[in-house]
């Protein structure tokens, strides 16, 4: 892993952290005073002290206990980076059983003598399972979808995501992690609504299996249905971790086995990381850019080592 792709990752890990634990002082310290915060759940803030209260106090209402973030994605260069990630939490009751939140975040962050603290913090929470009361006093999406009055988006893939700002890959000479990362942009397309950037995720050539679509056939019939299909599920978050990865010797076709994490039960009662999915992609790079070029989606609880 790239060291600033490290070391931004475990600025997520400290937010995370801070955020699980109520720890208002740990949180502050990854913000500046010019810091800014648009979240859908907790609105605008500026500032360290105001932001870190905000995620604090989600501890004093009981909203979480345990987080988890996956599908990253780290870009930039030595001096600024733009973060994206995905975030699930589990409420810190249990009785009768936990609920569950998804939130997709994108940041752009800083290095100081500090370290790698957070200037623009974007937080988007489109789904809550379970309870809707232990997740109070958060602004949650209607069940209905978009309504009239409803706030503006925290998040505009087209506009706000790294991809669609041309940031620089901080690993353009790396195939193979270009290769392992490209989940965490196939579904920020995907989940994001954001099909010219899905656009670059196939191959014209693209052929596979996409449960429940169907078999498809090149990247018009892809892109078409999955427009088609996502419409109907305006919430959609594919947590995912990228489980084996090979690159050819050309460095021109990779293979990737990707788990599909579902939340709500991550983990066999062992302990042992669950995924209630898996996907085995082919991948093709072109123009130095890995695109889809065979796609199969098998659903199906495995663990890593069915995989």
């Amino acid at each position: 892993m790239n060291p600033i792709t490290k070391d931004v990752r475990a600025t997520l890990d400290a937010f995370a952290r801070g955020w699980t634990n109520g720890d208002e002082s740990a949180l502050s310290r990854l913000f500046t005073e010019s810091s800014v915060l648009h979240s859908s759940a907790h609105g605008q803030a500026r500032g360290a002290a105001e932001i870190a209260a905000l995620f604090s106090a989600d501890i004093v209402a009981k909203t979480a206990l345990r987080l988890v973030t996956t599908n990253h994605s780290v870009r930039g260069d030595d001096r600024r980076t733009v973060l994206t990630s995905y975030l699930y939490g589990t409420s810190s009751h249990s009785d009768p059983a936990p609920s569950t939140f998804g939130a997709t975040l994108l940041a752009d962050l800083v290095r100081s003598e500090a370290g790698w603290q957070f200037a623009e913090l974007r937080l988007s929470i489109p789904w809550t399972d379970g309870d809707p009361a232990r997740f109070a006093p958060w602004s949650l999406p209607s069940a209905e979808g978009w309504k009239l009055g409803d706030a503006a988006p925290t998040i505009v893939s087209e506009l706000d995501s790294p991809w669609g700002r041309g940031i620089p890959d901080l690993d353009a000479d790396d195939a193979v992690q270009q290769a392992a990362d490209f989940y965490a942009r196939y579904s920020w397309a995907i989940d994001q609504g954001d099909f010219t950037l899905l656009h670059d995720c196939f191959t014209e050539d693209i052929s596979g299996s996409f449960p429940p679509m169907g078999d498809l056939n090149g990247r018009h019939e892809v892109i078409g249905q999955m427009k088609s299909f996502r419409r109907g599920w305006p919430w959609m978050q594919h947590f995912g971790r990228t489980l084996h990865v090979t690159v050819d010797e050309a460095q021109t076709s990779a293979h990737l086995v990707v788990g599909r994490i579902i939340p709500q039960q991550p983990a066999a009662p062992n302990g042992q990381d669950l995924y209630g999915a898996h996907y085995q992609l082919d991948l093709r790079r072109q123009s130095g850019i890995w695109r889809i070029s065979g796609f199969d989606y098998t659903p199906g609880w495995i663990t890593v080592k069915d995989s």
